[in-house]
């Protein structure tokens, strides 16, 4: 991010002080309450992705966009909080009969070009937010895991699923060293058709890769 966008965030902080995306309570981009009061999301296409809240959701939806495109990072710690419990309790049962287990935990990158421009990857600061709560040391990160080699038109702009896996193809790279053998958890914000993700764990798999999980904020 340049600095011109960096002052202009803060400026903005001063005169317009941010206000809760669903009750507008001052100070807080979400609030406990409102966090605690968001719809579950559907299941997802994809068996191996679990998804918190429904992107349909007026709220969930302005969260998200301000996470990803407004410079609020500090939704990271909020959404964390929530997919750190989901995590935990899918893996129970494995954790119980499998001791020391470790996963390797990614996010799902950005080109270092769209890096650049925005300044921050967002699925890689719930990431840091997961690390930070992980006191029994189930999880590892390693930021040159999975790579985007290809600078792909945003999701968004491709309507149909097979546009947006054609879109896709081959957009990311997996260091075989790293992920050989692993249990992965990709990490998202969005997931819609499922397209991006079902590339990244194609990657990881096709690397070695021993299971790929994936979970995300919201579908």
């Amino acid at each position: 991010m340049n600095i011109f966008k960096k002052i202009s965030n803060r400026l903005s902080d001063i005169i317009f002080p941010r206000r809760c995306v669903g009750c507008q309570e001052y100070g807080i981009v979400l609030c406990e309450q409102c966090l605690a009061t968001l719809p579950s999301a559907v299941l997802t296409k994809q068996s191996f992705v679990t998804a918190l809240f429904d992107y349909h959701n007026p709220i969930v939806k302005k969260a998200i966009w301000k996470f990803k495109y407004g410079n609020v990072r500090g939704l990271a710690k909020n959404f964390s909080e929530k997919l750190y419990d989901e995590i935990i309790g899918d893996l129970s049962d494995r954790l119980y009969i499998t001791k020391n287990q470790t996963f390797l935990m990614l996010p799902i990158p950005l080109h270092p070009q769209r890096n650049r421009e925005r300044g921050y990857n967002q699925s890689e600061l719930i990431v840091q937010e997961l690390i930070k709560r992980d006191s029994n040391h189930l999880f590892q990160f390693s930021p040159t895991a999975l790579l985007r080699i290809h600078k792909t038109k945003p999701q968004a702009k491709s309507d149909k699923r097979r546009a947006r896996l054609e879109n896709l193809q081959g957009a990311f790279k997996a260091n075989q060293k790293i992920v050989n053998g692993k249990d992965i958890i990709i990490i998202d914000d969005v997931v819609t058709t499922g397209a991006t993700i079902s590339e990244a764990r194609k990657a990881l798999l096709a690397s070695g890769a021993r299971s790929v999980r994936a979970y995300v904020i919201a579908h």
